[in-house]
């Protein structure tokens, strides 16, 4: 069964992103590149997405060096294909390091295509002591422990959450699969996959005044974790209330501003 599982650190994901995108492919000049190597294009942006202009950007092991346009564009040519990484160097922000994997077909392109988010020290310093934070709170509530014991349930991390930039609550569970999206009068509703649906924001039941409700009076933004456990499957205690309902899905969202 699909679970979503922890991945890398919040400060690692807010270090820098990696994306496919043909529109930033249109931005540097093509380039002619040899066979068995590629050209790697991308941007460099700061942590406002501002460009960062003249920074270093280099694949280490190879001779390939250049710096970054006024735009923050930038392209590399006879990167050789395969496993590489690509350092991005900058005074005034901390070095990243991005690992990829360079493709030779024209079909995947795209893999060669590497954007860099640079952060100042104090932007790191600040992320980890949230990041820290973030840990510490959802370890008070039993997020982890239920992570590590439930088997079939669904858990989605404050990396996850960050990485989705979700701009309503209800996209944060688009790719869980005992949650569906209808339309409502406010916007999309959440229901469970065999209709019912048992939501608790904070560890308190939630008992909605007009469907959609809960992404009006709880923002994507505000959302540290989540867990759902699907029908069939008895919730653990923390969200059992009364008798059982085996046909509901039940849902529990964990907030920054309650438990951060």
């Amino acid at each position: 069964m699909f679970k979503i599982k922890a991945v890398a650190s919040a400060l690692a994901l807010l270090a820098f992103t990696v994306s496919a995108s043909s529109a930033m492919e249109t931005s540097t000049p093509a380039l002619v590149q040899t066979t068995g190597t590629v050209t790697v294009t991308g941007r460099v942006t700061s942590s406002d997405g501002k460009p960062v202009p003249n920074a270093r950007v280099y694949v280490p092991g190879t001779n390939e060096a250049t710096r970054t346009d006024a735009n923050g564009n930038y392209a590399l040519t006879g990167v050789p294909g395969g496993p590489q990484q690509v350092v991005v160097r900058q005074r005034g922000y901390v070095p990243v390091q991005v690992d990829a994997k360079f493709s030779t077909k024209r079909s995947d392109r795209a893999r060669n295509h590497v954007d860099v988010k640079l952060l100042t020290p104090s932007e790191v310093a600040t992320s980890t002591a949230q990041s820290a934070r973030d840990s510490a709170a959802l370890d008070k509530v039993g997020f982890f422990r239920r992570e590590s014991a439930g088997r079939g349930a669904y858990f989605i991390t404050p990396d996850q959450i960050a990485e989705m930039k979700a701009s309503t609550t209800s996209d944060i569970f688009r790719q869980v699969p005992v949650l569906t999206q209808a339309s409502g009068r406010t916007g999309p509703v959440l229901r469970g996959a065999q209709g019912c649906l048992l939501t608790y924001v904070d560890g308190l039941p939630w008992r909605s005044m007009f469907p959609g409700d809960l992404d009006t009076y709880v923002p994507a933004r505000d959302v540290l974790a989540a867990e759902v456990y699907p029908p069939g499957q008895v919730p653990p205690t923390p969200f059992v209330r009364g008798v059982p309902r085996a046909r509901c899905t039940t849902l529990a969202i964990w907030t920054r501003s309650r438990v951060g």
